[in-house]
């Protein structure tokens, strides 16, 4: 990975708040310090401003990096030897919530199946909706008395 520009780490230790006060107390424009946070978002791989401080905050790189308005609080029990990442089941807390765990192929696949059964599902409906359809239109109405 690319590592961070020093502007650009200062911008997303700062990310909580506004740009426009980012900017008055780095001394640049907000336009800026918004550059500076997407080239930040980009090398972290992260798709929003938040996501970056996150990804920020349990990075290796930068662990001793304090973010600004931001608590992290450590998982509760020591990660076990020989786990991937060295990670225990349970994630950092950042922002109150729970970080949740990094995707990995298998949890991209069962996103994709799943995502294919809710698609195929919703094909199945429609078409069984839109047969209920053309069997009504079809249907006479009984004759006068």
């Amino acid at each position: 990975m690319e590592r961070l520009t020093p502007m650009q780490l200062e911008c997303l230790r700062r990310a909580a708040s506004r740009d426009k006060v980012i900017a008055a107390e780095l001394g640049i424009a907000p336009s800026t310090v918004s550059l500076h946070i997407r080239a930040a978002m980009q090398k972290l791989g992260a798709v929003d401003r938040y996501d970056a401080m996150g990804r920020l905050a349990v990075h290796p790189l930068y662990e001793d990096i304090a973010i600004v308005g931001v608590r992290i609080e450590p998982p509760h029990s020591p990660a076990p030897t020989g786990s991937p990442m060295g990670a225990s089941q349970e994630r950092p807390v950042l922002f109150g919530l729970s970080l949740p765990p990094l995707p990995g192929v298998v949890g991209r696949l069962a996103w994709v199946v799943g995502a294919f059964v809710g698609l195929a599902a919703a094909l199945l409906m429609g078409m069984s909706l839109v047969n209920a359809i053309i069997d009504l239109a079809g249907r006479q109405a009984p004759g006068s008395i």
